[in-house]
């Protein structure tokens, strides 16, 4: 099924909406998905929302007010405010992470464990396996190189290697690592 909104790319979210008792369905890919800002949902009406859950690491008062100037921080891109964020869970537009910077800092801190930023890690299993499939490609590309030069006692050697690393990825595969 093809996009309701451009026409063009494969639909791959469904989204259903309700108004005035009639249903309507429309599909829409990704990209158009993602920058339609006019679906009305309704995160107060999920009791699993992701707002709801994380609602303790949010500032209990209401940082979007400078005491100075008793005024509300508001994007200049989507006129979103950062009490819409605490209420909705997720920001109106990419310029409210700009402009609401200096709110963040004090949720980050509490979601990272008194750090600002996320270094992320690859899982064990995973980075072991993305690990070997690295470097079986890097192999291929040494043995391709190998067998245009006629380097072919190099070429051997680099193909055993690829072998070894192959069947220790299958298994690594098969044993749920």
């Amino acid at each position: 099924m093809i996009c309701n909104q451009c026409g063009e790319r494969p639909a791959s979210v469904l989204v259903k909406q309700k108004r005035n008792g009639q249903l309507t369905e429309r599909h829409l890919c990704h990209v158009c998905a993602a920058e339609n800002h006019n679906l009305n949902l309704a995160f107060e009406q999920d009791p699993l929302a992701i707002h709801q859950l994380l609602s303790n690491w949010f500032p209990v008062q209401s940082p979007s007010v400078n005491p100075v100037q008793k005024e509300v921080s508001v994007c200049p891109s989507c006129g979103f405010t950062f009490n819409n964020f605490l209420k909705l869970g997720k920001f109106g537009c990419a310029t409210c992470y700009e402009t609401f910077e200096s709110n963040l800092e004090e949720i980050f801190k509490r979601l990272h464990n008194g750090n600002k930023e996320h270094s992320g890690k690859i899982p064990a299993s995973y980075g072991s396996t993305l690990k070997i499939k690295k470097e079986i490609e890097e192999l291929r590309k040494q043995l391709k190189v190998s067998i245009e030069e006629e380097e072919f006692e190099e070429a051997a050697r680099l193909r055993d290697q690829v072998r070894e690393l192959t069947k220790e990825l299958e298994g690594s595969a098969n044993h749920g690592d």
